[in-house]
């Protein structure tokens, strides 16, 4: 059953980021846990986001933030964000897909990951047919690339393999702490035939090629019995899922 947000949420900012997160804003001056991630983070669909029953199961302040459809790079671009990683006392991170970041082929928006800004010189090489002004989002121009040359495609996919996993060591690295790794998909990180959904391309290898340091929290919500968005339902067992995990 799906519960309808909260008439009250608000949005928030912390230090200098320019970014609005989920409210209410929580304190940053005592231990808390750091939990950056995606739209599911967000959880704009839902009255309390798994990060604010995290809060509860463990009785420490749990900071959302979440993005709409964020990658990596997000994080890793806003220093506001790097500092509250690098503080806090637990960190908890969604994992994200691995076509919303810059790499050799293209580049995305800074702070809306999902937003094609323009295709780099060896992408206008490997695709000379594609024309790029027409394409808006990294999810359409996967479409079109699969589309125009699925061969082709398997070059663009191991270079945002490989950045992802880069991208993620970085920002797993910027923790004093044990991070934990969140899967919170609609599809089990071992099937193969859900690669192209989210989080996009991102494989049980590279969620083991992270870090040494990494605790993986594994969610699996059964791909058949939910739509695409997690439920309020979701988010509880993904907190109770973290809670057993961080020892509450």
């Amino acid at each position: 059953m799906r519960h309808a947000p909260s008439a009250r949420m608000t949005t928030c900012s912390y230090g200098l980021s320019r970014l609005q997160f989920r409210g209410p804003r929580r304190p940053t001056d005592g231990g808390y846990v750091a939990c950056p991630g995606g739209s599911e983070t967000f959880g704009r669909d839902v009255a309390q986001p798994f990060p604010d029953l995290l809060e509860q199961e463990t009785g420490m302040v749990c900071l959302n933030l979440g993005q709409h459809l964020a990658g990596p790079d997000l994080f890793l671009r806003d220093a506001a964000l790097r500092a509250l990683v690098h503080d806090a006392a637990a960190v908890v991170i969604q994992v994200m897909g691995a076509a919303n970041l810059s790499n050799r082929f293209y580049k995305v928006h800074p702070r809306r990951n999902d937003r094609f800004i323009a295709p780099r010189a060896p992408l206008r090489r490997l695709y000379p047919e594609v024309d790029f002004t027409e394409i808006a989002f990294t999810g359409h121009l996967m479409a079109k690339l699969a589309e125009t040359d699925g061969t082709r495609l398997t070059e663009v996919q191991q270079e945002l393999r490989g950045c992802w996993v880069r991208r993620m060591r970085e920002l797993v690295g910027l923790a004093n702490v044990p991070v934990h790794l969140l899967w919170f998909a609609p599809r089990h990180p071992e099937d193969p035939a859900g690669a192209a959904m989210d989080p996009c391309l991102v494989t049980p290898g590279m969620l083991d090629a992270v870090g040494t340091r990494l605790t993986k929290v594994v969610y699996d919500s059964n791909t058949g019995q939910r739509p695409n968005a997690p439920g309020i339902e979701d988010h509880r067992r993904a907190a109770a899922a973290l809670g057993l995990a961080m020892g509450a």
